[in-house]
């Protein structure tokens, strides 16, 4: 049975918890959600959200392309 694609929302902070950037992902699974954000250069001080759920987040470092 093919899975469903879902829409996650990955909100990235600055030092003070305050939201830079919002972006929406499409994903089929949590894990797919949370690689396709580490493969978007997502990573320094961001969330992943699934509905109100806190999928992960993320601390490596943002590449800026």
């Amino acid at each position: 049975m093919p899975s469903s694609v879902e829409t996650y929302r990955v909100y990235c902070f600055d030092d003070v918890h305050a939201v830079v950037t919002a972006e929406l992902i499409e994903a089929a699974s949590d894990e797919e959600a949370i690689a396709k954000a580490e493969a978007a250069g997502f990573g320094s001080k961001c969330e992943i959200w699934h509905r109100d759920r806190l999928v992960a987040k993320l601390e490596g470092e943002r590449r800026i392309a």
